[in-house]
Parts: structure tokens; sequence; C-alpha cells
């Protein structure tokens, strides 16, 4: 779903920006993306294919901050792209009603595992998580890049926008069991790769049509977690756990909040001159 410190809350440089994000796991990185980004003063639409993980998201945004935000909800699968122009179409109609203009930033976390040795992963189990994985990712970010649309913000004077697409360290270093998740990680990396190199172009010739107009641009990166504190790691055995953070040079698992920052500061002005790049955040880990 789609989550500062205080340097970055002193300086506004977020405030009343638009976010669409989009996730299917609301109790972890999701649920923290938009905590963090509603203390930041964003104006919210979160997309979930649950209503009730919406509720309560919504709920811990609202005690994340004393801002007067817009936090607007979604039913929305990924995989549907008729669903994600409707849930596109909101996010812009809400954003142009409290700012004027559209949706300026766009958090893709949602993502699902079907984890199985290669010999037991049926085609119900590949094509589920490559869709809503990677077809969900693109299907947003389609959505948010249309070119008619991505004009109007670059032309907006809001600076552009900024997509930041949730992969996973297992796209990098694979992990047993989970062919199909690595797979379609990797393919978001890919993707982000890609799409970053068309809308840094498109933003340049947009500049150039426009005499005297600053450059602004649609930047794209990708965030790449590690092992990070959810209720599934937690229910892993103390033995497995002790040896996983063995495995990361700081010898602890991350938090939600910590990848949230990371968002936040790739949405953010301060990280302008950043695209097309895949982030770790995973503690240095080596599997």
């Amino acid at each position: 779903m789609a989550k500062w410190d205080n340097y970055i809350e002193s300086e506004d440089v977020m405030r009343g920006r638009f976010v669409e994000s989009n996730g299917r796991d609301s109790r972890c990185i999701g649920k923290a993306v938009a905590q963090a980004l509603a203390r930041e003063g964003c104006h919210l639409l979160l997309a979930d294919v649950q209503a009730d993980h919406l509720i309560a998201v919504v709920s811990s945004c609202r005690e994340a901050t004393s801002s007067n935000i817009s936090i607007q909800t979604s039913l929305c699968n990924v995989v549907d792209k008729s669903q994600v122009q409707n849930s596109m179409f909101v996010a812009d109609n809400i954003a142009h009603g409290v700012s004027g203009s559209k949706a300026s930033i766009l958090v893709n976390c949602a993502g699902i595992t079907r984890d199985a040795k290669i010999s037991n992963i049926s085609d119900t189990d590949w094509e589920e998580v490559l869709g809503v994985n990677l077809k969900g990712t693109f299907n947003m970010c389609q959505a948010f890049c249309e070119t008619d649309r991505a004009v109007s913000l670059l032309t907006s004077g809001n600076n552009g926008g900024s997509i930041i697409n949730i992969g996973s360290i297992v796209s990098t270093y694979g992990n047993i069991g989970q062919c199909n998740y690595a797979a379609s990680k990797g393919g978001v990396v890919g993707l982000t790769r890609a799409l970053a190199k068309e809308m840094a172009l498109l933003s340049f010739k947009v500049a150039q049509s426009k005499e005297h107009m600053q450059m602004s641009a649609i930047r794209v990166n990708c965030i790449q977690p590690g092992f990070i504190e959810t209720p599934m790691a937690n229910a892993v055995p103390d033995k497995f756990l002790s040896e996983m953070k063995r495995k990361i040079a700081l010898r602890k698992l991350g938090s939600p909040d910590d990848v949230a920052d990371l968002c936040c500061f790739l949405a953010s002005s301060r990280s302008s001159y950043i695209t097309g790049e895949t982030m770790e955040c995973s503690g240095m880990l080596r599997l």
C-alpha cells in the first residue's frame, strides 16, 4: 500500500503534494510508507484489494499526523488495468481539488509470494506472483506516465513527478523456493531502468518545446528491501533468524520505517538528480 524526519519536515519540501500508493500488506512496508508520507503533509490516495486493510491504514495515517491532509481510498486490483485507470482518475480528481494539479508521486508496494521449489510451482502460482508484482507495477506506471498526463505534470510547476517501485534484494541474490518471486522483482528493476530513460527523454523534450521553461522531470527509482521486521519474519524460528542476521553486516533486521524513510527521500525534491536507480535497504545483506 500505499508511507520523516524533522530535517525534511522543517523545509516543507513535500507538503501539499498528492500521492497514490498501493499495496497488499497493510501491516508492514506499505503501511509505514503511507504513515511517513502523511507526516510529511502529503495528500494520499491509498489503493488496495481489501477494504478492511484500507480502513486500518487510514486510521494509522490520521494518528501519524496533525496536518489537515486529504486521505482517500480506492479498492483496486493492480492486475486489472481498468481498475488501475479508475484509481488514477480518482487520484487526479482529488489532487486537482486540493492542489490544482495531478497526483505527482506514485509508490508501488503491491506484492505477493507463493513460495515453493521450482518443481512444485504451479502455473497459477507463477502467474499470480508475476501478475501482481510485475504486471501490477507496470499497469500503475503506465497509467501514471500516460503521455498527456505526464506532459501536464511536467508543465504544472510542481517539479514533475516521482515513481518509487518496491523491489526485493531476492531479485539480486536469489533465494531458495522463490524463483517466481525473484523473477517478478527482477522484472521490476528492468522496468524501472527502462521507464526512467523514457521519462527523462520526455522531460527533456517538453522542456525544449517550452521556451525559457526550467526543466522538471518524472523520475523513476526502485528500492530493494532486505530482511525487514514483519509478522512473517517474526514467525521464523530463532535459529534461522540468527542465521539470517549473521549474513547482514549490521547484524539486525531492518524496520518498515527504514524503507519508508528512503521512499520519502526518493519522493522529495532532495533526490531531484536521482533516477533509474535501484537502492538496497538491507543493512548490507549478502545471501
